[in-house]
């Protein structure tokens, strides 16, 4: 499996650049290939939302008068979106080479005296490292918060920790150029990410000061020093402070160099991400000498992410299939009908947007499937609506399925983590979702 992925992103990215039809066929057939492989491996939903996208694909096929032949060249679509998921274990390594992940945590493990100190710093920790770490934040949250909570009531603890933990790292993933919501909602509209940038940083930034404004009322909660370790001190110190600066210092280095190679080179958001996390990753690990043990850890976390990536490639490459014949067959222009209806009223066409989020999330749809199938329906709109303004609400809506989607893979993870049902934690986050999604709304509509 290593190899076939591996050998599908790597010609996919040559490519990009090389632009060759007959690389491109070669591309689709180890796509097909791909999802052959790991159709076996897949877990039970993305198989069958698999199956079902690959027979409804198929039951168009004979409409677009192709050849059969002609099958790889429509397996080709969302591949990006798999080379993303393949790159991003090289960045999320150098946080825990470089140790940013400790010193970050060191917040949590600082005195506290009440929960409602507790939930801010959870939901702050959070929010830093979840743009790097990405779902790698939870497990190591988690693990501080529960042993800040042990002497609480199991559902004190449940409630307050997926509430601090999913809310925060919800929140970060809204502008971060590394979520692949963010960028494919960016290259879906056209608009340009500096542009967006500052709405969604206030969007997060609002909501973030919001949520830490509700979580402080678990304040009543009086709180036991955390005890100290091997005589060590949990006090923030001036090294905790430069490792957190230097942090957001890569962080606005690396949205910047995006933002030069996407003008100097004709790559879409996507792309440019992509083909610049390892580099980039190199380059930062050079910079705090420690290239060699993120070698070794950086190979070894690709090979063990990469063998495991069989649930992504059945759900992608067989959504990416069904879009690409559905495109072609004439009948897109059917589904695309209701929104253009809606796009004389922006502030229904919004709102129906982050309902089907919501919506599908609750019944088994990853966003990244409802928003590649939202992309292609809403293109036409995009005519009489403002790119910018369906760009936030695409990004907002998508993202709040993170806290309060039962089959996201942050809420099951969570659900893991606390021994409780998805469904469960969805709904103890379900009104802050529709709060996210609704200040995506009245920006958008700002904005028109």
């Amino acid at each position: 499996m290593l190899l076939l992925y591996s050998s599908l992103v790597a010609l996919y990215m040559l490519n990009v650049f090389v632009q060759s039809q007959e690389l491109n066929y070669i591309v689709g057939i180890l796509a097909i290939l791909s999802l052959m492989f790991s159709f076996k491996a897949a877990k039970g939903l993305y198989k069958i939302s698999g199956f079902l996208f690959l027979v409804i694909g198929a039951a168009l096929y004979p409409f677009i008068e192709r050849p059969l032949h002609h099958v790889p060249f429509l397996m080709t679509s969302t591949v990006i979106i798999v080379t993303i998921i393949l790159v991003l274990p090289f960045i999320n390594s150098i946080i825990i080479v470089g140790r940013y992940d400790q010193s970050v945590n060191r917040l949590l493990k600082a005195k506290t005296n009440h929960l409602g100190q507790l939930y801010y710093r959870g939901s702050f920790v959070s929010f830093l490292l979840g743009s790097f770490l990405n779902i790698g934040t939870l497990p190591l949250v988690h693990h501080v918060l529960e042993k800040n909570l042990k002497e609480k009531t199991k559902r004190l603890r449940s409630v307050f920790i997926s509430r601090s933990m999913l809310r925060g790292y919800a929140l970060c993933l809204v502008w971060s150029p590394m979520e692949v919501l963010v960028a494919l909602s960016i290259d879906m509209t056209g608009v340009n990410y500096l542009t967006v940038l500052p709405w969604l940083l206030l969007v997060s930034f609002l909501l973030l000061l919001a949520d830490w404004g509700i979580g402080w009322r678990y304040k009543r909660y009086a709180l036991d020093a955390y005890p100290e370790q091997n005589g060590q001190s949990h006090s923030i110190d001036r090294k905790v402070v430069m490792k957190i600066i230097a942090l957001a210092i890569y962080l606005v280095v690396f949205i910047t160099t995006i933002i030069l190679v996407k003008r100097l080179v004709e790559l879409s958001f996507l792309e440019a991400v992509a083909f610049l996390i390892i580099p980039y990753s190199i380059l930062w690990a050079s910079t705090i000498k420690r290239l060699r043990s993120y070698a070794a850890y950086s190979v070894e976390t690709w090979k063990k992410r990469t063998a495991n990536l069989q649930n992504f490639m059945v759900l992608f490459l067989s959504v990416g299939f069904f879009i690409s014949v559905l495109r072609e067959s004439g009948y897109m222009d059917v589904l695309q009908r209701p929104f253009m209806a809606l796009a004389d009223w922006p502030v229904l066409l919004f709102v129906s947007v982050q309902v089907i989020f919501l919506a599908l999330a609750m019944v088994g749809f990853h966003p990244l499937v409802t928003l590649s199938l939202l992309g292609e329906v809403i293109y036409p709109v995009l005519t009489a609506i403002s790119p910018l303004s369906m760009a936030v609400v695409l990004i907002t809506s998508s993202l709040a399925t993170v806290m309060a989607g039962p089959f996201n893979i942050s809420v099951s993870i969570t659900g893991v983590l606390l021994e409780e049902n998805p469904y469960r934690i969805s709904i103890w986050n379900i009104a802050f979702a529709f709060l996210f999604g609704g200040a995506g709304t009245i920006v958008a509509l700002f904005l028109l």
